[in-house]
Parts: C-alpha cells; structure tokens; sequence
C-alpha cells in the first residue's frame, strides 16, 4: 500500500466491510450503550480513524449518544483580540462558535461519564499530561473536569483537567481570537495524522471521504497489528473491497 501508485487499490479480503457509522462503531466497541459499557483496557486498543475532522466529529458524536448516562455540555467563551493597528474584527458571536481551526477544542463540548477524551495541549508533562494522551472522563464538574489516564506512564492515575486558553496563530485562521475551553477532545475517533506512532490491536476507518494526502491510507491500516482486525467503512455504492491511495512517487527515497 505504501508505494503503490495506483489511484485505486484493492484492500485485503481479511479486512471486515461495515455499511454505516453505526455499525462501524458497534464493532469496534461492542460494549458501548449495553450495561457492561466499555472497559478503559478496550479503551486503549481500540480506534477510528477518518481523514476530515468533520467526519471524526460525526463519529465522536454519535458514539456519545449510544453510551448511557447524562450529557455535560460546557460552552467556550470566545474573544476577538485588536489586529496590529488596535482595531477589533466585528465578527458575530455565531460565526466565531462555527470555527474549529485545527488543535483547538469546540465551542460546544459535550461529554458523558464513562467517554474517552484526548489531551490537546501539554498541561503537566512529569503527570502524565501531554498532548495525544487519552483519558477517561470521571466526573463532570462546573469548572473542572476528572479524568483517569489510560496512556502512558501515568496510566491509572486520576487528574483534574481545567479550561485553558487558546489562541491559533493567525496564518490557520486569518483571525486573531483567543478562545477559553477545556482542552479535550472526543477519543472514539480520530484523524488518522493524529494517530501516527500509535499502535492498537482493532482499528476502524472511515473511508466515506477517501484519503486525500499522501501515505494517509499506508498510516491508517498500520495502526493495527493484524489485517483481520481492521474494519472499514467504504465511499456509498462501492461494491469491491477498494479505495483510492495517495502516493507520491517523487517523495520516496
């Protein structure tokens, strides 16, 4: 897969085909929304992957609706910063919750008790608290929420995750905001550039929306360590097991 560079590629018949989203997550977490929930061992070795952040946002929501319990829904507080001659974008308050430039969390965050969560900035390293560690959500609290780490040399260590601030750089959003919001993330799903150097024994892709850079679909299959553990959702009316591979020949060494 990593070399070929064929537009489409045949995927090995041991990888299992699901037809929706909803099947995609029941195989990948089976335990989800049944009274035994989802242990934070499966937790571990267990992951989507898609290529848009949109698509993981799906995913991510979806998961959550199956899994049993109240919601926790903790809003940003966004603000516009004065540009270098002191004036104030007029931008409406709508148009800033719509933006989810990339490694900031979303305006809206929903959580349950039970959820998986990923650390997207290094809040305490020497605890365990780095960017791309995942955590199971504890308590929901007001100000702060609980977690346990389920990555690292930390792991099995509660912790308390305040709101942080945030504020992209104005070349990913030509806008200079800065934005207060928990810094997590939904974990059921994620983008398969995150997931680089990561290792999991049942991996699911979401190849709706083929990949669109090069090595993606090569990253996205090696993060698991068997073919017969991959599941994957392919773009509407495929019949074959195949999808579309990005390889750049001039790249490889």
């Amino acid at each position: 897969v990593g070399t070929n560079p064929e537009e489409k590629i045949q995927l090995p018949p041991s990888v299992h085909r699901c037809n929706d989203v909803k099947e995609l997550i029941s195989k990948l977490y089976p335990c989800l929304g049944t009274y035994d929930q989802v242990s934070p061992e499966q937790l571990t070795e267990r992951i989507i992957l898609s290529a848009r952040n949109d698509d993981v946002n799906e995913i991510n929501k979806e998961a959550l609706d199956i899994l049993e319990g109240e919601t926790y829904t903790y809003l940003a507080a966004d603000k516009l910063n004065a540009d270098e001659s002191g004036i104030i974008p007029n931008y409406s308050s709508e148009f800033l919750q719509n933006l989810s430039p990339p490694g900031m969390p979303l305006f809206k965050l929903q959580l349950k008790i039970g959820c998986p969560v990923i650390l997207m900035r290094n809040l305490a390293p020497s605890e365990g608290l780095c960017n791309g560690t995942r955590l199971l959500v504890t308590k929901c609290g007001k100000h702060v929420l609980q977690a346990k780490i389920l990555t690292g040399h930390k792991a099995g260590d509660k912790v308390l995750i305040p709101r942080i601030l945030f504020q992209p750089s104005v070349t990913e959003l030509n806008i200079n905001m800065t934005r207060r919001q928990f810094p997590v993330r939904l974990a059921y799903a994620m983008t398969i550039n995150k997931s680089q150097g990561q290792s999991v024994k049942y991996v699911g892709i979401d190849l709706r929306t083929p990949v669109f850079s090069h090595g993606q679909l090569y990253v996205a299959l090696s993060r698991c360590t068997a073919a017969n553990r991959i599941t994957v959702l392919l773009e509407n009316g495929m019949d074959n097991l195949e999808t579309t591979n990005i390889v750049y020949p001039e790249v490889l060494l």
